[in-house]
């Protein structure tokens, strides 16, 4: 009697587990669906489109379903609710040190040209003008820190000193956001500084992106 109950037992876990991992089986297979189906939606446009796979770690630039850049994400810290997987519009991408354009006088280069033969250039904006560290505003809420990875000590006490920051202030605007009645999702990613600069310089206002976080 004891062994046959022991037999019930066992097949019950065993039936409970079979079923938990049916079930999560089918929510990943619907997950990676309605991504393929989110970028099939951008594919079709002529162009070309981030991917912020949070869930393995890695961000693609893609256009036309072609990979053009793959990059690592070193680490990552999120706040918030899953995101539904869809394109997503960049609404603002902001940094402390903006990279500006040299302000051109019409007047003053036609006065420089008459006196100078020389021919005149505009110094144009490089990769390397680009910021390593800024944030990327989506809309319904969506918040990304993009920030380099540390190398030196004075570089990882600033991060030390942002992710103290981080577990401070996320409570505070998620209260000040619900009070408002606004979404509030805060996403902190870490990576390399060559590949900070081709996110900013790559991603243009107002272009549809996709945030993958099941």
């Amino acid at each position: 009697m004891k062994a046959f109950l022991c037999f019930l037992l066992a097949l019950f876990f065993a039936i409970t587990i079979s079923t938990e991992a049916m079930s999560k089986n089918a929510a990943g297979l619907e997950d990676k669906t309605l991504l393929l189906e989110s970028e099939l939606e951008l594919a079709k446009k002529p162009h070309i489109y981030f991917i912020f796979n949070l869930k393995n770690g890695g961000i693609f630039l893609k256009s036309r379903g072609v990979m053009l850049k793959e990059m690592k994400i070193e680490d990552m810290k999120f706040w918030g609710r899953p995101l539904d997987t869809k394109p997503r519009t960049l609404l603002k991408k902001s940094s402390l040190f903006e990279p500006k354009r040299e302000k051109i006088d019409p007047d003053k280069s036609k006065e420089k040209e008459s006196t100078d033969t020389s021919s005149f250039e505009v110094k144009a904006l490089e990769l390397k003008d680009m910021p390593t560290s800024y944030r990327l505003v989506f809309h319904e809420g969506i918040f990304i820190s993009i920030k380099p990875k540390a190398t030196g000590i004075i570089s990882k006490l600033y991060n030390t000193g942002r992710y103290l920051s981080w577990y401070l202030s996320r409570p505070i605007l998620t209260v000040w956001n619900s009070i408002r009645s606004k979404p509030f999702t805060a996403i902190y990613l870490t990576v390399n500084k060559e590949d900070a600069r081709s996110i900013y310089w790559s991603l243009t206002e107002n272009s549809e992106n996709i945030i993958y976080h099941p």
